[in-house]
C-alpha cells in the first residue's frame, strides 16, 4: 500500500471516528429534534414523486378511456396523498422549530458547562480563547460543528430516497426499451457522462467553498473582536478622546479586504464549475427528452409515462448533484467538528478532591505555605519562589511590594485559582488539592484587583443569589459606606446595574463599584477575606475611611490586604514584604521600620516622600 493510500485510509479512520461521537452525542442530546428534522425532510422529498406518479396517470387516463370511476380515484389519491404529506410536513416542521430552539440551548449549555469546568489557568491562555472563539463562531454564525450535520444529515438522506424513488419510477423506460439495446446503452453512457460531470462540479464547488470557508474562519474570529471593541460603551471615551476610530476601521476593514480577497477567489473557481454543473444537467435532460419521446413516438410508452421519466430522470440529476455536494460539506465539517472536540476534551488538570471542608464556628482554618514555588504556563521565570508563611487564625496580614512582586499570583495561589509548580499549601495540615474543590473556594471572600460586577440588580450582585436576606444586603452596603448610594436609587436592592440588558441600568463610578464589590465579600461571610488592591479607585480619605470601617467588619475574620499604598499596612499587625517573587521580609510596622536598609523602609520613605511633596506643593498654591 503507498503512503498516499495509507494517508487517505488514515483520514476516512479519522473522519469515520469524529462521526460516530457526533452521532452518538446527537442521539443522546438531541434526538427527538434530529428524528423531527429528517422525518420532515424525508416528506418534502416524497411529496413530488407523489405528484408526478399520479398525475401521469391522470393524463394516461385522461388520453386514454377517459373512465369516471377511475379518473376520480387518481384525483383523489393524488389530492388526498398530497394533503396527508403536506399535514405531515407541517406538523414535524412544527415538532423541529419547536426542538431547534431547545438545540440550540443545549448547545450554549454545553458551552456554559464546558467553561465552567475549565481551570482557571487554562481562562487565561491565549490560545484557549482564540479556540472557544472560533469554535463558538463556526457553531453559530457559520453553521458548522453539529450545527453542520443538523444541517446537511437529514437533506442527504432525503437526497438519497429521491434517488432511490427516482430509479424506481424510471426503471420501468429500460423494461419496455429491450428492443433497442444499443439506443438505451448510448442513452445511459451519455446520461452517465453527464451526471458525472455535474456531479464533479458540484462536489468541487462544495470543496471550493468549504476550503474558502476555512481559511477565512480565523481572519473573521479577529474581525468580531474589532466590532466587539465598537459595540462596548466602557471604550468609547477612550476611542474617542486618543481618536483611535482611524486606527481600528482601518484595522477591521482589512479584516474585511482579506477575506474579499478570500471570496473573490472562490468565485473564481465556483462560477465555471457552477456553470458547467448546468450546462451537464441540461444536457442530461435534453437527452432524457429525447429518448422518452422516442419512445412515445414508438409507443413503447404512454404520454403521461413520458412526463413521468422525464421528471425521474431530472429529479435524480439534482438529487445526486445535492447529494454530492452535501457529502463533501459533511467530509469538510469533520475538521471543523475535530476543533468542537478538542475544545470539549480540554483536560482540567487541577485535583478536585473529595475530601470535605470541615465547618467550623470558630473559623479556626490554618493555611501554611511550604516552599511554595511558581511559575505561569508557558513562562520559564518564576512569579514566586520559595514561599514559606503561615496564616494565623483572625490575623490581619498586609502583603506589600512593587508591581510584578507577585503579590496577586500570591492571592491566586490562596485561592486555587492555580496550583503550585513546587511545594504545598495546606490547610490544618492537608494539602488542600485534597479538598472539594468548591467546598474550600466557599471559604474565602475575595475583592480582586479587577474586580467585576454584573448587569443585575444591586442586591444580587452583592448577595450573588435570586434570593438573598434583604436585611443583609443592606447591612452589607451600609457598612461598605452606600447608605447614601442606596437612598438615591428608586427600586432599592432591585436596581438593576449598567445598560447590558436593561436602558434603565445605573452606571456606577469606579468607587461606587468597589464599594459594591467590598460589600458583596461582607455578605459571603466567609472566614478569610482577601482584599487585591481594593481601593485602587478610592481617593487617600475615602480609602482610610473604608480600611477602619472594613477592619472592625472582619474582626473575627482571617483578613489579607494586598494594596500599593503603604496607608493600609498600619491596620495590620503582620506585613509581608515581596519582592521579585519572593518574601523578603515579616513582622509589624514599626519592626520593619526599624530596619532602615529594608526593602519594607525603602516603600514607606519613598511614598511618605511623594505625599510631603504634594501637600507642600498644596500649601505653597
Amino acid at each position: 500500500m503507498s503512503v498516499t493510500e495509507k494517508g487517505k485510509k488514515g483520514k476516512v479512520g479519522r473522519v469515520l471516528r469524529i462521526y460516530r461521537r457526533a452521532f452518538g452525542m446527537l442521539r443522546r442530546e438531541f434526538g427527538g429534534y434530529m428524528t423531527a428534522e429528517i422525518m420532515r425532510w424525508m416528506l418534502m422529498c416524497c411529496s413530488p414523486y407523489w405528484g408526478i406518479w399520479f398525475s401521469a396517470r391522470l393524463l394516461d387516463e385522461i388520453l386514454g378511456d377517459r373512465t369516471p370511476r377511475t379518473l376520480i380515484l387518481y384525483a383523489a389519491l393524488l389530492l388526498g396523498g398530497n394533503l396527508i404529506l403536506d399535514f405531515g410536513q407541517t406538523l414535524f416542521s412544527v415538532l423541529s422549530d419547536h426542538r431547534k430552539y431547545e438545540f440550540s440551548e443545549k448547545q450554549n449549555m454545553i458551552f456554559a458547562r464546558k467553561m465552567m469546568e475549565l481551570d482557571y489557568s487554562l481562562l487565561e491562555e491565549e490560545k484557549i480563547h482564540t479556540l472557544l472563539n472560533r469554535v463558538v463562531r463556526e457553531s453559530y454564525n457559520e453553521g458548522k460543528n453539529l450545527e453542520g450535520i443538523r444541517r446537511s444529515l437529514p437533506y442527504l438522506l432525503s437526497c438519497l430516497s429521491g434517488m432511490c424513488l427516482s430509479v424506481a419510477m424510471v426503471w420501468e423506460l429500460a423494461v419496455r426499451m429491450q428492443g433497442y439495446g444499443m439506443l438505451m446503452v448510448l442513452f445511459f453512457l451519455a446520461a452517465a457522462l453527464g451526471i458525472w460531470v455535474s456531479g464533479k462540479c458540484t462536489a468541487a464547488g462544495s470543496r471550493a467553498y468549504m476550503e474558502c470557508h476555512r481559511f477565512i474562519s480565523e481572519n473573521c474570529v479577529r474581525r468580531d473582536m474589532y466590532l466587539h471593541y465598537f459595540n462596548q460603551y466602557e471604550r468609547g471615551k477612550e476611542i474617542r478622546i486618543y481618536q483611535l476610530g482611524k486606527l481600528m476601521i482601518g484595522r477591521l476593514m482589512a479584516t474585511h479586504h482579506f477575506n474579499d480577497r478570500a471570496l473573490d477567489r472562490r468565485a473564481c473557481k465556483t462560477v465555471p464549475l457552477s456553470i458547467a454543473t448546468g450546462l451537464a444537467q441540461e444536457v442530461t435532460v435534453a437527452l432524457a427528452y429525447c429518448l422518452t419521446g422516442f419512445a412515445a413516438l414508438m409507443g413503447k410508452i404512454t404520454l403521461g409515462g413520458m412526463t413521468q421519466y422525464t421528471a425521474g430522470i431530472n429529479r435524480f440529476i439534482q438529487n445526486l448533484g445535492d447529494f454530492w455536494g452535501e457529502a463533501v460539506n459533511l467530509w469538510f465539517n469533520a475538521d471543523y467538528l475535530e476543533r468542537y472536540f478538542e475544545y470539549l476534551d480540554l483536560p482540567s488538570q487541577m485535583k478536585k478532591g473529595c475530601l470535605p471542608v470541615e465547618k467550623r464556628v470558630d473559623g479556626d482554618y490554618r493555611i501554611a505555605f511550604r516552599h511554595v514555588s511558581f511559575r505561569y504556563p508557558g513562562s520559564e521565570d518564576y512569579a514566586l519562589k520559595d514561599i514559606n508563611m503561615e496564616f494565623q487564625v483572625g490575623e490581619k496580614m498586609a502583603v506589600v511590594g512593587m508591581n510584578g512582586s507577585g503579590k496577586s499570583t500570591f492571592i491566586k495561589l490562596l485561592c486555587r485559582l492555580y496550583d503550585p509548580t513546587e511545594g504545598v499549601i495546606t490547610m490544618n495540615g492537608i494539602d488542600i488539592r485534597r479538598y472539594d474543590y468548591q467546598e474550600y473556594l466557599s471559604l474565602f471572600s475575595v475583592v480582586f484587583q479587577d474586580f467585576k460586577l454584573f448587569s443585575f440588580t444591586l442586591g444580587e450582585n452583592v448577595a450573588v443569589s435570586e434570593e438573598y436576606s434583604e436585611a443583609e444586603v443592606r447591612d452589607a452596603l451600609e457598612k461598605a459606606g452606600l447608605e447614601e448610594f442606596l437612598q438615591r436609587q428608586e427600586n432599592g436592592l432591585s436596581t438593576i446595574l449598567y445598560r447590558d440588558f436593561d436602558n434603565d441600568g445605573v452606571e456606577v463610578s469606579g468607587g461606587e463599584a468597589q464599594k459594591i464589590a467590598l460589600a458583596r465579600a461582607v455578605c459571603k461571610g466567609a472566614p478569610f477575606v482577601l482584599l487585591d488592591e481594593p481601593t485602587a479607585a478610592l481617593d487617600p480619605k475615602a480609602e482610610y475611611e473604608i480600611y477602619k470601617r472594613f477592619n472592625d467588619l472582619v474582626a473575627d475574620r482571617t483578613t489579607v490586604y494586598i494594596s500599593h499604598r503603604m496607608s493600609s499596612c498600619r491596620f495590620c499587625g503582620d506585613i509581608a514584604v515581596f519582592h521579585e517573587g519572593r518574601m523578603v521580609q515579616r513582622g509589624s510596622h514599626e519592626l520593619l521600620m526599624a530596619q532602615t536598609t529594608g526593602k519594607y523602609y525603602e516603600l514607606w520613605t519613598a511614598q511618605a516622600q511623594y505625599y510631603q511633596e504634594g501637600q507642600d506643593a498644596a500649601g505653597g498654591a
